[in-house]
């Protein structure tokens, strides 16, 4: 069985736009924060660890969204997380953001790992890997 990483962030006023419901941007980076807390509480790599001392990062190179039903101002927003495919230096995921069982957008995102001295792709280190692995979804 395939882990899935779950967060949930309230809709905040800030999130919104006159009408009430999430300004689409938003949700990109409510996405990326995912990203950073699974780095951080799964794979043990916050991203101030990963991007100050190890000196590596992991840009977006792709991302879309699908946005199936609006959020609006107070809603408790789902995200799962996980990986739908794992590169040689590349993840994949496979986002999906709800409000109770509705589903709300449906994103891929990947991102590639960087040396940040030499800012060119490099392997993703067999340690990380294996905390990555069991997010992977089979097919």
């Amino acid at each position: 069985m395939n882990e899935i990483f779950s967060v949930e962030r309230k809709i905040r006023f800030s999130h919104c736009d006159p009408a009430g419901i999430v300004y689409y941007p938003n949700f990109f980076d409510m996405i990326n924060s995912a990203v950073e807390d699974w780095f951080g509480d799964v794979i043990g790599l916050p991203f101030q660890t990963m991007h100050l001392e190890r000196r590596l990062g992991f840009p977006i190179v792709d991302t879309r969204c699908q946005f199936v039903r609006p959020c609006h101002l107070g809603d408790m927003l789902g995200i799962d997380l996980a990986i739908a495919r794992l590169g040689r230096s590349s993840i994949a995921f496979d986002i999906r953001g709800r409000v109770g069982g509705e589903e709300k957008f449906v994103a891929d995102h990947k991102v590639a790992m960087v040396s940040l001295d030499a800012f060119k792709a490099m392997p993703i280190p067999d340690d990380l890997r294996a905390k990555m692995q069991p997010y992977v979804r089979s097919v």
